[in-house]
């Protein structure tokens, strides 16, 4: 009798615990996969860790300087490689101090690893990577010199597409892959837009342009915030150049077809003073919303940042 009620008890306490633990492991889940989908690049200047090979331990990711170039130094499972590695001419980026490499983490292949997206300038010119963990190594699976580079279907149930393409020659220079079983698959032929792309290039155009607006083109939500658009008035471009550096994108709302209809997008630029050296450069960052109003994107909320 006293067996039958201590295993009634038992029972019971696997029945209250396990739920609870459940929930414990789908909040650690969300909150990896947050981490993971994010329109800022992470803080290379703390100790950047994260899961990068899908064993439950923590990797750490290093921005280094070595032979006159950036590089990032991965150490993993007590081994320690740098991307160059990886990569044809050993040359990830060069030294660059107004064009800082950036690094997202995102789940394109929806293995659990997340893949390693990296941005920077090679020679002053755009370069971007993805990186690949797949049978117990890391993989150079894409490079492209376009400086737009982004995910669609992000976090819907369709597998996720990354696009790149160059700001200067739009959508004809469009491509497009997805990463299935850890090989690239080229949808290029399939995609012929880019949701958003045409208004944030017109915004790129309105920060490049060499003086101050008197009227601004038909690229933002009537409900953006009164306070942001002053942002563009405040460049001072009698004192100060704009160039086009790097975008990332995302999409992270979508309607009942799993469509986007937001997107967020972060843009740098090089300001430059005016009649300047090299030493009066720095980067400046812009943040977007753009929102499907009325059939097309338009940008909804503005920031800079520096």
């Amino acid at each position: 009798m006293k067996v039958l009620i201590i295993k009634r008890k038992l029972i019971k306490t696997i029945l209250i615990i396990m739920p609870i633990l459940i929930l414990i492991v789908i909040g650690l889940s969300i909150n990896r996969n947050k981490s993971y989908q994010t329109i800022s690049p992470i803080n290379l200047s703390k100790n950047i860790q994260f899961d990068l090979t899908g064993d439950g331990q923590n990797d750490s990711i290093e921005l280094v300087k070595r032979y006159n170039a950036f590089d990032l130094n991965i150490t993993y499972h007590n081994n320690s490689i740098y991307l160059s590695n990886k990569i044809k001419d050993n040359i990830l980026f060069t030294l660059n101090d107004h064009w800082p490499p950036k690094i997202y983490l995102n789940d394109i292949s929806r293995d659990i690893t997340p893949e390693i997206i990296v941005q920077g300038s090679k020679n002053n010119s755009s370069m971007c990577y993805v990186f690949n963990w797949h049978e117990g190594e890391f993989f150079n699976v894409y490079s492209s010199d376009k400086n737009i580079f982004g995910i669609l279907d992000s976090k819907n149930t369709k597998t996720p597409q990354c696009y790149s393409v160059s700001s200067s020659k739009g959508i004809s220079s469009l491509n497009s892959f997805m990463l299935i079983n850890n090989k690239l698959l080229d949808t290029t032929k399939e995609n012929f837009d880019l949701p958003s792309l045409g208004n944030v290039t017109a915004f790129i155009n309105l920060v490049e342009t060499p003086y101050e607006l008197k009227d601004l083109p038909d690229i933002f939500c009537t409900s953006i915030n009164s306070t942001e658009l002053p942002i563009l008035w405040n460049l001072n471009k009698e004192i100060y150049s704009y160039s086009f550096q790097d975008a990332f994108f995302y999409d992270y709302e979508w309607d009942s077809s799993a469509d986007p209809t937001s997107l967020k997008w972060r843009l740098t630029f090089e300001k430059s003073k005016l009649n300047g050296d090299e030493n009066d450069k720095e980067e400046i960052i812009f943040y977007l919303d753009c929102k499907l109003e009325n059939s097309l994107y338009k940008i909804s909320s503005l920031q800079k940042l520096k």
